[in-house]
């Protein structure tokens, strides 16, 4: 069922943002390097960048920068507020006088996840639980069988394997599956949410989780302490010496993480 979105691609805004965040750094060592090299530090008469050039460009990085980074995060938050209101308040465009009248769609798609529980489960970003084959629960409203137009409950998922993969880059610790959505859905410009699902397949990075160089060799829990009194058993890949030091009731094989998940591993 198609949804109404918002002019907005506010997450595609979200994405770029970032990606330009994360070169910033890079650009204000580079401008320090060159600053160097010309002697702007020095503070001679002769030098070819002069000490008031360097403390505006200073408080500008320093300063102005961040301030811009977080007025960005702030409208696109506020972006993303808009697109959800503008969706909801449009579902008297859900109309439709014959339940087989309902368009129909294919929705297959991306998302992650996270591997919790000494016998591991699947754990969304938001903290629900579900199996490789499941129905979605509303946990605002036990009366709502999702997805509900004017509820955010129900299975989401990216259209585009590079949307997924990139939301995993600011999500460490998580992994990419592959769905199916089933049931009754709506369609968004990105995505998919819909009444249940099946995980198709995990894909795990191909480097150590931890030490993020030396290739994935086996899977390891390790208990992660929250605010209050939440814990949890979080499982990632390791590599050999990562794991070397790990009791073997904490491990698992590729083979054996697919048995317990009921799903293909890549």
């Amino acid at each position: 069922m198609p949804v109404f979105n918002w002019h907005m691609i506010v997450a595609q805004w979200r994405r770029r943002f970032i990606k330009t965040l994360r070169i910033y750094p890079f650009v204000v060592l580079g401008l320090l390097a060159v600053t160097f090299q010309l002697g702007g530090f020095e503070g001679g008469e002769g030098a070819p960048i002069s000490q008031q050039v360097i403390k505006i460009a200073s408080y500008f990085f320093i300063g102005v920068a961040p301030v811009v980074a977080i007025i960005g995060f702030y409208l696109i938050g506020r972006a993303g507020d808009a697109e959800f209101l503008n969706n909801t308040t449009n579902q008297d465009k859900f109309a439709y006088g014959d339940a087989f009248a309902v368009p129909s769609e294919e929705m297959h798609g991306f998302k992650l996840a996270f591997l919790t529980g000494r016998i591991p489960t699947f754990t969304g970003l938001t903290g629900d639980i579900y199996s490789a084959d499941a129905s979605a629960v509303c946990t605002k409203d036990a009366e709502h069988t999702p997805p509900v137009i004017n509820c955010e409950c129900g299975f989401y998922a990216y259209k585009d394997f590079d949307d997924a993969l990139f939301e995993r880059s600011v999500n460490p610790g998580s992994f990419l599956l592959d769905v199916d959505l089933y049931g009754l859905g709506f369609v968004y410009r990105r995505g998919y949410r819909a009444e249940t699902q099946v995980v198709n397949k995990l894909t795990i990075p191909k480097r150590c989780m931890r030490c993020k160089t030396l290739p994935a060799k086996v899977f390891v829990t390790s208990f992660k302490l929250g605010l209050g009194n939440f814990t949890w058993w979080q499982w990632q890949v390791r590599c050999g010496l990562c794991s070397s030091g790990v009791k073997a009731k904490d491990t698992m094989s590729f083979d054996e993480m697919a048995q317990a998940l009921k799903v293909a591993i890549s």
